[in-house]
Parts: C-alpha cells; sequence; structure tokens
C-alpha cells in the first residue's frame, strides 16, 4: 500500500537522482535508439527471405560441399584413377579446381556485358581523345603566344633601333650643318679680311 502512494519528495532518494538539465532528454533519445535497433533485430530475424536469397544461399550450400561417391561423375573420375586434391591428367598437369560457375542473374541477354564493356571503353578512348586534343590545342595556344610575343619583341628592338639610328641621323646632319655654317662663316671672315688687306 506504501508503494501505491506518491513517492516522498522530502526522502534522499529525490536528491540522488540526477537533475542536470538537458539529461532526461538524453535519455529519452538513448532509449529511443535502443528501442529502435531492438526493432530492427526483431525484423531482420522475422523477415521472409526472397526467393533469389534461397537460391543463393542453396547454391553456396552445395557449391561448398564436395561431391561425394554417390555422384556418377566422381566416381567415374575414381574409378580412372583420380584421387580428391590432384591434378587432372595422365601426367598431373591439369587443374586442381573445377571450373568455377558463372551464374547470370540479370535479364538481360548473353554478350550484354561483352557489348557494355565495349561501350566503356569505347567512351573511354574518347575521353582520352578528347583529352589528348584538348592538350593539343592548349600547347598549340602557347607556342602561338610564345611567337607573337617574340614578334613583338623583336618589332621593339627594331623600333628601338630605328630611333637610335634616327638620332645619329639628327646629330650627324646637325653636326655637318654646323661644320658646313661654320666653314662658310670662315670664307666669309676671309674675304672680309682679303678685301681689307687688299
Amino acid at each position: 500500500m506504501e508503494e501505491d502512494e506518491e513517492e516522498d519528495y522530502m526522502s534522499d532518494l529525490f536528491i540522488k537522482q540526477d537533475v542536470r538539465p538537458g539529461l532526461p532528454m538524453v535519455r529519452r533519445m538513448k532509449e529511443a535508439i535502443q528501442k529502435e535497433e531492438k526493432q530492427k533485430e526483431a525484423n531482420e530475424k522475422n523477415r521472409q527471405k526472397s526467393i533469389k536469397e534461397e537460391e543463393k544461399e542453396r547454391r553456396d550450400l552445395v557449391l561448398k560441399s564436395a561431391l561425394g561417391n554417390e555422384n556418377k561423375g566422381f566416381a567415374l573420375l575414381q574409378k580412372m584413377g583420380y584421387k580428391s586434391g590432384q591434378a587432372l591428367g595422365k601426367s598431373g598437369e591439369g587443374i586442381v579446381e573445377p571450373i568455377p560457375l558463372n551464374i547470370k542473374t540479370g535479364r538481360s541477354g548473353l554478350g550484354h556485358e561483352e557489348l557494355k564493356k565495349r561501350k566503356a571503353e569505347e567512351k573511354l578512348e574518347n575521353y582520352r581523345q578528347k583529352l589528348h586534343m584538348k592538350r593539343q590545342a592548349n600547347e598549340q595556344a602557347a607556342d602561338q603566344f610564345r611567337v607573337r610575343f617574340k614578334t613583338k619583341q623583336e618589332e621593339r628592338k627594331m623600333e628601338g633601333d630605328l630611333r637610335k639610328s634616327q638620332r645619329a641621323c639628327q646629330q650627324l646632319d646637325m653636326q655637318k650643318t654646323l661644320k658646313i655654317y661654320l666653314q662658310t662663316a670662315l670664307e666669309t671672315v676671309l674675304q672680309i679680311m682679303t678685301k681689307a688687306f687688299l
């Protein structure tokens, strides 16, 4: 009857509880996550397997087990001298393991995988060609840029040389005109002087 009564909030049981803010929310979230995981596990256990999954499990089980004497092919091999674990052939150069089983589970026709593989290879080859062409175009653009840059530099150098030669010609012309001017001035002075002495 005491259990049915309300909890005594004055007791030390209430004080011992963790009353940090947000803690009950964290606990509830953890409990919800645990409950969800348990539900998932229960669903996985109770879930029916599909026909493909069952076939795959049976196939794997059969392929993992070794052939017994009740198998006619294996019995014939043993009569001819075959011992399990050794290679096939007269001198033992054949295969030890049986040829692996390739099971086709898809709905595509025979040869579809090779077609897909061929298309993927063609796509890859086209991509490589595009990359190669792009690389060549970049190299050509770089070469053209170098050529243009070099011709511009040569043109600038030629313009600079032309200006220098023009300046040199102007200086020579000025020197020549000075010489001519001086020469004519000297001639006139000499004429004046000769007239004065005569």
